[in-house]
């Protein structure tokens, strides 16, 4: 009868120690859930990291794209007669400049006048290409070329020194060499991105 009754008692002390506690059981929720608090939190903060890369990897590919664009427009400008005028202005108290000219189209066939400009759009400077075909009534394309910038400047090289000022109309020639940047905002550092060109048509290589 003793044994009996001994072995009732060590199996009810065995079941209770199969178990786990109230405490035991809090204790583990709360491990659970700082340990999935540090798991979410990394894997939000990667996300907007990825994210802000994204964003400004974007941002150099339309500058570039932009800038290589701009390149090969000057490089096949009219010579002679047709505009080419670089203005120097300011823009929100910015060193901003405008582009306008006459070149062949590298995308296609004929001649186009262009124009490169800068406006605020949104609280944001945002530079704008103009084109329409040159010699005929057509309507006039503008789309964003880059948006969200800090600059925009063209220069040409006269007299050994960098200029920002150009008009055909004036010097009966095209400018010789060019210098053509854009800034912008790259999480808090500011970057210029610069392309060199020269217009080729009518010119001595």
């Amino acid at each position: 009868m003793k044994i009996s009754n001994f072995k009732f008692q060590f199996l009810i002390l065995n079941s209770r120690r199969a178990g786990f506690t109230l405490i035991e059981i809090l204790i583990s929720l709360t491990l659970l859930t700082i340990v999935l608090g540090a798991v979410y939190s990394s894997f939000f903060s990667v996300q907007s990291v990825l994210e802000r890369f994204d964003k400004v990897s974007l941002k150099y590919h339309e500058a570039r794209s932009a800038l290589d664009i701009m390149r090969r427009e000057i490089e096949s400008a009219l010579p002679d007669n047709s505009p080419f005028i670089i203005k120097d202005l300011d823009l929100f108290g910015k060193n901003i400049s405008s582009l306008d000219l006459t070149a062949f189209s590298f995308k296609g066939y004929g001649i186009k006048t262009i124009s490169y400009y800068v406006e605020e759009k949104d609280g944001k400077l945002t530079l704008f290409k103009k084109e329409a075909a040159a010699g005929i009534q057509s309507r006039e394309y503008t789309m964003e070329a880059v948006e969200d910038i800090e600059g925009f400047t063209v220069e040409t090289l006269f007299n050994n020194k960098w200029v920002q000022t150009w008009d055909t109309a004036n010097t009966n020639r095209l400018p010789g060499f060019l210098r053509v940047s854009l800034e912008f905002d790259d999480n808090g550092k500011k970057v210029k991105l610069i392309e060199y060109a020269r217009p080729r048509v009518g010119n001595k290589l």
